[in-house]
């Protein structure tokens, strides 16, 4: 159901163009969009993030649309992802999992990074200031 959803907005997203072209626009072949747009296969978040430099969206506006056509205000969100939830199959559901770990996971990585950065920065202010 989710990949099905996100193969939506990819068509909505592409307009007029072929998929021959967006895909290739994306820098993938014609075959492995047509997955995704079909929703055969879901989208990974690096694709995701292509479709949106491409579009000019944030990869979660590739994905809902903009706020304003998802029309949900900030604390509407925890609501309308619980009731979207419950209207998964076990097998989306079990995409969803993936999706959401590898987002955890990405996430962590990422702050491991600002954690070092921000180390290595003190410790060039500190040695400055020695």
């Amino acid at each position: 159901m989710i990949a099905l959803r996100v193969g939506e907005r990819l068509k909505t997203l592409r307009g007029l163009r072929t998929q021959a072209e967006f895909a290739a626009a994306l820098g993938l072949n014609q075959v492995q969009y047509n997955r995704y747009e079909t929703g055969k296969r879901l989208a990974p978040d690096r694709v995701l993030e292509r479709v949106g430099q491409e579009c000019g969206l944030r990869p979660e506006e590739v994905v809902w649309g903009p706020a304003s056509e998802a029309g949900l205000a900030p604390d509407e969100t925890g609501e309308a992802v619980a009731a979207l939830v419950r209207l998964l199959d076990p097998e989306s559901l079990t995409d969803l999992y993936f999706f959401l770990k590898r987002k955890t996971e990405d996430l962590a990585l990422r702050r491991q990074l600002e954690a070092k950065q921000a180390h290595s920065a003190l410790e060039v202010l500190r040695r400055r200031s020695a």
